[in-house]
């Protein structure tokens, strides 16, 4: 079938769940089965240490949720796994696995302001909101299978938007074995040659582990600035630079680096500081006309408001598997508009990460760049699904199926590498 048709004949059946008017006979029938669906148990699908793709091993969890009418919704989460499992299957009183069994999957506001004002009662992040943010996704990717829509239209997205990418390199994710300090010239002709117009790349991390992130000389800097004179030499504007520190550096220190940066017409500076003292960042912002993401590393709206009201960066970055999911993910980048300030989406983890970001891509106004990374969607992701998102000339397209339009290899969830564990319901 192809895609003007599955969309026609989709939205025939969903006026009484997505729109207004009299139910027709395939309608109602949708409704029946919105409204009468339950979760019925909740999985958690792990990986052993001995599974090794495309050079490296598995770092993510991913969460399922199965229903009383045959639809399983797939969300995803990275690392510290087993903390993020526990805090599923926690089997006292507040087991949020035990509450979730029998609830509609489909209430999905209901469900994340349930289990996040209980994690926030007893301190908000770390593997509550990982293991929050798995659900939530897992429940888009539901209803989006009732919907029989692909996701990025259930949030009003359009399949024609342009996605741009950057494509984020480190020595342990690298194409072709080219490593960065040595192989530069080769890696940004390539990236080029792909149609991908920016990269993103850390030369200060190696100093900052040597420092500890408490003072960079002179030499230092001059050191690191040789990676960015030798792209721009290489292949000068066509491919624009992003920095990454890691949240590595003192504030001292990141000033310093900011401004000898300055000449160089940089993209953006990512995480220069840790993300917990956002006045710091304020301080920083004043010293640097480079805009500055914040950060991955900060978890729901709430998470957000002060790094937007303080004018602290110029750039929201979020992680749909750790920012609360996708429902969160939206909010954030709605707030972010508001103050006229654009959103990019952190995606070096696992597969369905990549997934759920393209389609939220497709669906907010405000994007800058999403995050790739090479090996993952062009090496990695083939082993787990048949269908990942590639990039190509530079953009990159959600799956045209309804919910995440996820694709499994088959056989996948047998193989002994795999460890498929029910934590609630039958």
């Amino acid at each position: 079938m192809n895609r003007r048709n599955f969309i026609r004949e989709s939205a025939a059946g969903m006026v009484g769940i997505c729109g207004a008017g009299a139910l027709t006979p395939i309608s109602a029938r949708a409704h029946a089965i919105a409204s009468e669906l339950i979760i019925t148990k909740v999985e958690t699908v792990r990986f052993t240490k001995e599974l090794q793709v495309a050079g490296s091993g598995v770092q993510w969890m991913w969460l399922r949720l199965h229903t009383n009418q045959g639809i399983v919704g797939t969300g995803e989460t990275y690392p510290f796994n087993e903390a993020s499992s526990s805090a599923i299957k926690d089997l006292e009183w507040h087991s949020w696995a035990g509450k979730l069994i029998g609830t509609n999957p489909l209430e999905i506001e209901q469900t994340w302001e349930r289990i996040y004002r209980q994690n926030a009662f007893h301190v908000t992040g770390g593997a509550e909101m990982r293991a929050l943010s798995a659900i939530n996704i897992a429940q888009w990717d539901i209803m989006g299978q009732v919907c029989k829509m692909p996701l990025y239209q259930l949030l009003g997205g359009s399949y024609k938007k342009n996605i741009r990418v950057y494509n984020t390199y480190t020595n342990s994710r690298n194409i072709n074995g080219w490593m960065l300090e040595k192989d530069m010239e080769k890696i940004a002709k390539f990236l080029v040659e792909q149609g991908i117009k920016a990269i993103k790349f850390c030369p200060f991390d190696e100093v900052a582990y040597q420092r500890n992130g408490e003072y960079i000389s002179k030499n230092d800097i001059d050191k690191c600035l040789e990676w960015i004179k030798r792209v721009k030499n290489t292949v000068g504007n066509e491919l624009e630079l992003g920095i990454e520190f890691h949240s590595l550096w003192n504030l001292p220190s990141a000033i310093r680096i900011a401004n000898a940066l300055e000449p160089y017409d940089v993209l953006f500076l990512e995480d220069m500081l840790l993300q917990d003292n956002m006045q710091a960042y304020v301080t920083l912002n004043q010293e640097t006309s480079i805009p500055l993401v914040i950060s991955e590393r900060l978890a729901s709206r709430f998470g957000f408001r002060e790094m937007i009201e303080l004018k602290a960066g110029e750039i929201a970055m979020y992680d749909l598997t750790w920012c609360g999911g996708i429902s969160e993910g939206k909010k954030i980048s709605d707030m972010a508009n508001t103050y006229y300030l654009p959103t990019m989406m952190h995606t070096a983890g696992g597969p369905i990460l990549w997934y759920a970001s393209t389609h939220l891509a497709a669906a907010v106004t405000n994007l800058f760049y999403v995050e790739s990374v090479y090996p993952y969607w062009h090496d990695r992701d083939s082993f787990f699904f048949e269908n990942s998102p590639q990039v190509k000339n530079g953009s990159v397209l959600p799956p045209d199926l309804p919910g995440l339009g996820l694709q499994f290899k088959k056989g996948l969830f047998e193989r002994k590498e795999v460890i498929v564990e029910t934590i609630a319901g039958k």
